[in-house]
């Protein structure tokens, strides 16, 4: 039973590190927008990724993104969101796991757009939300997307992309 609870300590333990690096967007500044520097004088690759699970309710309150790295962290990270059954299967020697999460948002969407790498791997995230003019929902969700995409050296950054839906009927 403590081997189980030390486990599980050290899961949540590189969980937040990952998260913490994939959030701190080195090179980036705080409105998550590239630097002007080396990264608009590179030339672009887009990589491809793949969309595992989409939701909208999870234990993720705040905006924020997870670096998963193992298949132990994508357990614990399974256990956070609303999907049913077990985790994909992810070959963690060549891939990774990206989460994002929009936090408490009503009537919010959140997904990755598109990712590319040149001197850094950016990762463009969509959060798209109703107009303020729009009546605000009785439920607030916590929309989360996971995708897996080819590891990298790279140093990863974020951009967010708000943008502005109608209100839903």
């Amino acid at each position: 039973m403590r081997d189980k609870i030390l486990f599980s300590g050290v899961a949540v333990i590189a969980v937040i590190v990952g998260a913490l690096v994939f959030v701190s967007g080195r090179g980036t500044v705080s409105n998550g927008s590239p630097t002007v520097t080396d990264y608009r004088n590179a030339t672009a690759t887009a990589v491809p990724f793949t969309k595992l699970v989409q939701g909208t309710t999870s234990a993720v309150s705040d905006r924020t993104n997870y670096l998963i790295t193992s298949p132990n962290q994508l357990s614990e990270l399974w256990k956070m969101i609303d999907a049913h059954g077990t985790p994909p299967v992810v070959d963690f020697t060549t891939h990774a796991v990206l989460a994002v999460f929009a936090g408490k948002q009503p009537d919010a969407s959140i997904a990755v757009a598109k990712i590319e790498d040149a001197n850094e791997r950016l990762v463009s995230i969509i959060i798209t939300k109703p107009a303020t003019a729009c009546a605000q929902k009785a439920v607030v969700d916590s929309p989360y997307e996971l995708v897996a995409v080819a590891t990298t050296s790279l140093p990863l950054t974020h951009q967010d992309i708000p943008t502005t839906v109608n209100c839903p009927n």
